[in-house]
């Protein structure tokens, strides 16, 4: 691509009020690892690699520079791109617009790219400064006609009610490589273990902290009878977090608190002001109460919450108390585990270096420093550290505790590791027999309802499935589900996401009816835990849409998949194409055939894009374009139809509904007059 032997990627430029901001884009482009699949050299002969490479920011670059604006002109001459960070401030800053003009003039044949974080993008920034979005020179089509036309600047809009920063950050990327977001977009799913537990888990770990607590007041008692007023102070502890204990209890009742997290929380918030009124003669215990209260609020999925009393946990007390030292660790390494689950990995990795620099780590906390480690780097494309870590906390495992519970819980969550990374590399049959092994060695210990043992059986079953091993991969779906339906609440996103993998299965294999009400609940629990913008809510909808045309309601089936397609269509989704070609199908076979001529043509120039992924979607489209022609009376001239009925069987077998649609379509074509 042009300007790989310049020395930086691209020249942040900025207005120093939105300087952090723009310090969190700098770190993000300079740590963004691409997906494997995306690397390699282009059939131009071009190359792309792992890391975007240098990034030019001028608080961190220009430390030692002689003269200012001497190094700010060789570093854009320097840049491959220039990246604005766009807003009111922006617009305001002299050397922000002196930046893009001349960076305009001396490289016109380079892309400048707009990331927009606040202002509006459509007001022109001659007429309202104050609330425009981009800086003049990069609003003008033309830098050196001030009071021309306005072009239409390359943005990413990174605002709320935008893009969002995660998404802009992802088309900047896509802008900045040259590849098409959709690429990006659709990698890997990275799979953030969800923090959603039942209020009876809740209590199982607050009933650990319980019995510490109560067996450091029994000690203080002993230790301590001639300071009798230390030891009734450690007794209020016990009777507060007993009480605390007590109406957790009460509120585990499935009759009274089914899915009642919100009485839960102001139990939390409760305990958590206690806390702070509350006088501890030993910091550890303060500490301890602080870590826990986080892991409960992370539990219930209120993870900045259990962000900010972890950290709390870690700085609160002084002095080298042992146990003090001994808890901060612990609290670190919850504060890790708890950031990587956000997708914080950068955070997380930092969290888990300060735990295991605090002191001397025991073999469990060792163990769960490897494997918290292990997700981090699996998830971040870093699959031979990953292994290491996974390895390290296997063998941190001794001997003696192998065969306890909590010997097994973390050796199951390290051979889960190391499933996950088979699973990415494409190696299917090694991941399922990891998965196997995972099961082989947790059911027996913690039975089949541990949420361990439901993701291992997940597991198992994406990775029948990806095998071509439907029957199986519908029995390891159906008996996670089972087992999930019994620990999480309805609706939630843990069963949500079994439901639509095991509904989406039985519609392949042609049971439209039984694959219905699963990919009903599937799609409830998108719309109440994402916004209506998520993109991936492009799946379900399609997805239930299907089973409602394969059963003959048409009218909904088009609902759904009018509700879809601008969510496809405004993200590149992979199903962009098969959307458009069903909607085609529904006009062309009894609504408006001209619309459905268009929508089949649009569907086949979005499906080509994918056509070297995703051949059936293309041959869909395609078939979808011929039948339509033959409904219209234009007839169809091509010889490849047939063939293209065998891509769609062969993909998901004769008695799945978009076969049998497939083969439905091909009769009409048949009988059609080529004219």
């Amino acid at each position: 691509m042009p300007g790989e032997a310049l020395r930086y990627r691209a020249f942040i430029s900025y207005s120093h009020r939105d300087a952090r901001l723009a310090q969190k884009l700098h770190r993000r482009l300079e740590t963004f690892a691409l997906p494997r699949a995306l690397r390699g050299t282009r059939a131009d002969g071009s190359r792309i690699d792992a890391r975007i490479g240098a990034i030019f920011r001028d608080r961190d670059e220009l430390a030692s520079a002689g003269s200012l604006s001497h190094a700010i002109e060789q570093a854009l001459d320097d840049s491959a791109a220039l990246i604005v960070v766009c807003s009111p401030a922006a617009v305001a800053s002299r050397w922000v617009d002196e930046e893009i003009a001349y960076y305009r003039r001396r490289h016109a044949d380079r892309p400048v790219f707009a990331f927009v974080v606040g202002g509006d993008p459509a007001i022109d920034p001659r007429s309202d400064p104050a609330r425009a979005a981009f800086p003049a020179n990069l609003a003008r089509a033309d830098v050196d006609v001030p009071d021309g036309p306005l072009g239409e600047p390359i943005a990413a809009d990174a605002r709320a009610q935008g893009d969002g920063f995660a998404q802009a950050f992802l088309k900047l990327v896509a802008g900045l490589l040259g590849l098409r977001y959709d690429q990006l977009r659709q990698r890997e799913q990275r799979r953030r273990q969800q923090r959603w537990t039942s209020v009876a888990v809740l209590a199982s770990i607050l009933a650990l902290v319980f019995a510490a607590l109560a067996l450091q007041a029994m000690r203080a008692r002993n230790e301590a009878r001639a300071a009798q007023a230390r030891a009734e102070l450690e007794l209020t502890s016990e009777r507060q977090t007993r009480e605390f204990l007590l109406s957790v209890f009460r509120l585990s009742d499935a009759d009274e608190a089914r899915g009642n997290s919100v009485t839960v929380r102001e139990i939390l918030d409760r305990a958590v002001a206690r806390v702070g009124t509350s006088e501890f003669t030993r910091a550890s215990v303060r500490a301890r109460f602080l870590a826990t209260m986080g892991q409960a609020y992370a539990s219930l999925g209120l993870t900045h919450r259990g962000v900010d009393l972890l950290r709390e946990s870690i700085t609160d007390g002084h002095g080298d108390d042992p146990e003090l030292q001994n808890q901060r660790i612990d609290s670190g390494l919850e504060l890790g585990d708890l950031l990587y689950s956000m997708g914080e990995y950068e955070q997380a990795l930092a969290a888990l270096d300060a735990a295991a620099g605090a002191g001397s780590l025991g073999w469990r906390q060792r163990a769960r420093l490897g494997n918290v480690r292990g997700d981090i780097y699996a998830y971040t494309e870093r699959d031979a550290q990953a292994q290491a870590a996974y390895q390290s906390a296997l063998d941190a495992v001794p001997a003696s505790a192998a065969a306890t519970r909590e010997g097994v819980l973390s050796r199951g969550r390290s051979l889960a590791g190391f499933a996950l990374l088979a699973q990415f590399a494409g190696d299917y049959a090694k991941a399922v027999q990891a998965y196997e092994n995972v099961v082989a060695l947790l059911e027996p210990v913690v039975g089949a309802r541990q949420p361990d043992v439901i993701n291992a059986r997940q597991g198992l079953g994406s990775n029948a499935y990806l095998m071509g091993d439907l029957v199986r991969a519908r029995a390891e779906f159906e008996q996670c589900l089972g087992a999930a339906r019994m620990v999480y609440d309805p609706g939630s996103p843990v069963l949500a996401s079994i439901e639509s993998n095991l509904g989406r299965l039985l519609l392949e294999t042609g049971d439209a009816a039984a694959a219905e009400p699963l990919l009903r609940d599937a799609l409830a629990s998108d719309r109440k835990y994402m916004s209506e913008s998520f993109d991936d809510l492009a799946y379900p909808l399609f997805n239930l849409a299907a089973a409602r045309y394969a059963q003959g309601d048409r009218a909904q089936a088009r609902q759904l998949l009018e509700e879809a397609l601008p969510i496809a269509a405004k993200s590149h989704h992979r199903m962009h194409a098969p959307i458009l070609a069903t909607l085609a199908d529904l006009e062309c076979s009894g609504g408006d055939p001209v619309r459905g001529a268009q929508l089949a043509a649009d569907a086949v120039a979005v499906a080509a894009e994918h056509k070297d992924i995703a051949p059936w979607y293309a041959a869909q489209a395609e078939l979808t374009q011929a039948y339509c022609a033959a409904k219209n009376g234009t007839g169809v001239a091509r010889d490849d139809v047939p063939a293209l009925v065998d891509t769609l069987e062969h993909k998901w077998g004769k008695s799945s509904p978009f076969a049998q649609r497939a083969r439905a379509q091909l009769k009409v074509i048949g009988a059609a007059k080529v004219p």
